[in-house]
């Protein structure tokens, strides 16, 4: 993912600053759980479990269906019919479409058909296929809270921060239904939460009209982890050599595996007051990690190629580094576009990139 920041700065020489950045088990088989009826389930293994989720769980003989049963199969969650079609010599499209452009990808995750999904991914279907009015998979699945549906289609590399033709995005989705896990998933996997939908709302906006106050503080407390984790790694590399002031443009995020380009639109108004001397705006590209606690980093191996802004290539301050460059934004629109390094097994937040764009006085 990405995120962009900008602070005005200016030089401080106070060196005296400080900076503070239960079933019973026998010998005689598998374990099973007896319920007190005439109802007996035996577990699984985790090597029988793994087959299944591998599809490899059921021998059976292949059956071929017309693309129709074969859709109501997959609406319906028929998994062995699905199964047993996808193993019969019929040449299917899988990304075939209904009028509203609905593929067997967004049925089986607006269903939470979850084996069926897993089928499908595995036959290579478009996990980021869309319908017409641009909601995809994932956005289905997180407005309905299905949980481990959209843990596997983010695992297979669905777009966390695609937006449909209103804007929206899974995350405004999850938030508006107040669907609190399914918030926190997507915050982990890198979801943006400054996002504006047509109307100019963003995430934190639908959480708070859904009066879930768990997720509005989800939501909240995720962009302000953002912000001090961005802002004491920038104190960090310059040893406070510099004072952060207010950004140019909200922090905003990109998934390394969702593509190489990454594009921004932002209004900017230069301060009223004359800058001081030294001062100027800074853009700043952190690779960042969202797993479990909130890193960045401005160092090391970095993905970014190039940065333009209105159609002039922007320069790194730095010769052999590739996150700090300068920026020079006009009044008014102003047009972000950065080339990165493709990396379409990047799926987790790991590999998660960060803009942050600040003005620095």
């Amino acid at each position: 993912g990405l995120t962009c920041k900008n602070y005005k700065t200016k030089p401080t020489h106070d060196d005296n600053d400080d900076v503070y950045d239960c079933f019973c088990v026998t010998d005689r088989g598998p374990p099973s759980l007896n319920l007190g009826v005439e109802l007996k389930l035996d577990w699984m293994t985790l090597e029988d479990f793994q087959k299944h989720l591998n599809g490899e769980d059921e021998n059976l003989s292949p059956l071929a269906l017309t693309p129709a049963e074969l859709r109501e199969a997959v609406k319906n969650g028929n998994y062995l019919a699905v199964k047993r079609a996808l193993s019969s010599k019929e040449d299917y499209n899988l990304d075939q479409e209904d009028s509203s452009g609905m593929s067997l990808t967004l049925l089986a995750a607006a269903g939470g058909q979850d084996d069926v999904l897993r089928l499908l991914i595995k036959k290579g279907v478009k996990v980021n296929a869309r319908q017409k009015n641009g909601t995809t998979a994932l956005m289905h699945a997180a407005e309905k809270n299905f949980l481990t549906t959209v843990a596997i289609l983010l695992e297979a590399g669905a777009s966390v921060n695609a937006q449909t033709r209103a804007g929206e995005t899974a995350l405004m989705k999850a938030c508006k239904r107040g669907n609190a896990d399914v918030v926190r998933l997507l915050l982990e996997y890198g979801a943006d939460c400054n996002i504006l939908s047509k109307h100019k709302n963003t995430a934190l906006h639908y959480a708070k009209l859904s009066n879930n106050l768990m997720v509005y503080d989800l939501i909240k407390d995720h962009m302000q982890t953002l912000s001090t984790v961005a802002e004491e790694t920038i104190r960090a590399y310059f040893e406070t050599r510099l004072a952060l002031l207010e950004p140019v443009f909200p922090l905003a995020c990109h998934r390394l595996c969702e593509g190489p380009d990454f594009s921004l639109e932002f209004n900017y108004k230069p301060p009223q007051h004359t800058p001081a001397e030294g001062s100027g705006i800074l853009l700043f590209i952190f690779h960042a990690n969202f797993l479990n606690e909130i890193t960045a980093r401005l160092c090391g191996p970095c993905s970014v190629h190039a940065v333009v802004l209105n159609d002039k290539f922007q320069l790194p301050i730095f010769l052999d580094s590739h996150f700090i460059y300068s920026f020079s934004p006009v009044q008014g629109t102003n047009k972000l576009f950065i080339r990165l390094a493709e990396s379409p097994t990047a799926k987790v937040p790991g590999t998660v990139t960060h803009y942050y764009l600040y003005e620095m006085v």
